[in-house]
């Protein structure tokens, strides 16, 4: 034994170099250990797999790829090895994921718990203002400013409640072929009188296509994001809106989405919540309950599409160009 394979057969994961017909060419002691734990077919299946990847068939490195066999979950590096097969890093990562998912089901009580006083919190509101309305209204029937004091409170109550069914109930969207920079101005004209002193950017792509989507599902989207940015400002500053084909090399390598960008003039999410943005009741804002984005990222996951917070206080959408057939 050479010093070099001394060196592989003292690493602690698995390395297998494998032929494109699948036959092991060399194993390190590690890669013996696991075939000895998962047994000869799930071994050769796990290490056969990368082999069906296009970039690997073309002589290409790829990084990170996912094979779950027998409950346990690998991550595998694949590199080409001469012209008669691959080098492959295997690592089981089986672990990590249950502490994570742990960590996850800790932090749920958590979250139900903030979820619970926050919708208490928020209800106070609206229900004090009806409770104030109605007993005057006993004093002064003829009151019609208190019967729209009533109806006022009521509909937040009502926004309220259907924020917060629309992360749990399923979606179902009305689609239609639309142009999105008209859902996009919608989206900007329900908020301008709200934000008079925001001035808004718009840098518009006119050669996009238009979409098939639920213009009405995507103006609540929108209009999320926009007031979300906006407040991030405290109604004074900018927001740039722009559009354009997205050319992403994991989510439209093809080309094949298009990307609309909001970005305020603010600081930007901090640091510590960038993980957190998208799930329920989790929230930047003091008096917020984290409802929106929640469910704007379920509305734009039911089209297909993408949501994500990629820096520099920039909220990015991706939504698929229609293919031949959609109506």
């Amino acid at each position: 034994m050479d010093r070099y394979e001394k060196i592989i057969e003292s690493i602690d994961d698995p390395i297998v170099v494998v032929s494109f017909t699948g036959d092991i060419l060399y194993m390190n002691q590690a890669g013996y250990i696991l075939k000895s734990q998962l047994g000869q077919r799930d071994f050769q299946n796990l290490i056969t797999h990368p082999l069906n990847l296009e970039f690997i068939k073309k002589g290409m490195s790829v990084k990170g790829i996912f094979k779950e066999v027998k409950n346990n979950r690998f991550l595998i590096d694949a590199f080409p090895f001469e012209k008669s097969g691959i080098t492959l890093l295997i690592r089981d990562i089986t672990r990590f994921i249950e502490l994570e998912e742990m960590a996850k089901k800790e932090g749920l009580i958590v979250t139900i718990s903030k979820l619970l006083s926050a919708i208490f919190h928020d209800m106070k509101g609206p229900v004090g203002g009806i409770k104030g309305a109605a007993q005057l209204l006993k004093e002064d029937i003829q009151d019609k400013e208190l019967v729209d004091d009533i109806l006022y409170e009521t509909k937040r109550l009502e926004n309220l409640i259907n924020e917060i069914t629309m992360v749990a109930k399923p979606i179902q969207l009305s689609r239609k072929v639309i142009n999105i920079h008209m859902v996009i101005d919608e989206a900007i004209k329900t908020l301008e009188k709200q934000f008079p002193e925001v001035d808004v950017e718009r840098y518009y792509d006119p050669s996009l296509p238009d979409l098939y989507i639920d213009p009405e599902y995507m103006h609540r989207v929108l209009v999320n994001i926009i007031r979300n940015g906006m407040e991030a400002i405290k109604g004074r500053g900018k927001i740039r809106i722009s559009t354009g084909i997205s050319w992403d090399t994991v989510y439209s390598p093809k080309g094949n989405k298009i990307f609309i960008r909001i970005k305020d003039s603010g600081e930007g999410v901090p640091e510590d919540m960038i993980d957190k943005l998208f799930i329920p009741f989790v929230s930047t804002k003091k008096k917020g309950m984290g409802i929106g984005l929640s469910s704007s990222y379920k509305i734009v996951k039911e089209h297909g599409g993408i949501l994500r917070y990629i820096g520099d206080a920039t909220f990015e959408i991706l939504l698929p160009v229609p293919e031949r057939g959609d109506k």
